[in-house]
């Protein structure tokens, strides 16, 4: 297990997450793809049950509030 269990604070979260943060979604893709990750990824799928996703963050100054200007 990667640090401790969550306090769900609202709704439901039945799993644990892993956050692994790169530069740039150039080197997020770069590190899934590569050699070294290819050859262990069988370890992961054969034995968990798992989801691997890519996105991208928010800059400095992000406010959620920003979206709310949209409606």
């Amino acid at each position: 297990m990667h640090g401790d269990n969550p306090v769900v604070m609202d709704g439901q979260f039945a799993s644990l997450l892993v956050v692994v943060e790169f530069p740039s979604m150039e080197q997020a893709h770069g590190w899934y793809f590569s050699k070294a990750n290819q050859e262990i990824l069988p370890l992961r799928r054969d034995n968990s049950t798992s989801a691997v996703m890519l996105l991208d963050g928010v800059g400095p100054g992000y406010a959620a509030s920003h979206l709310l200007s949209r409606y």
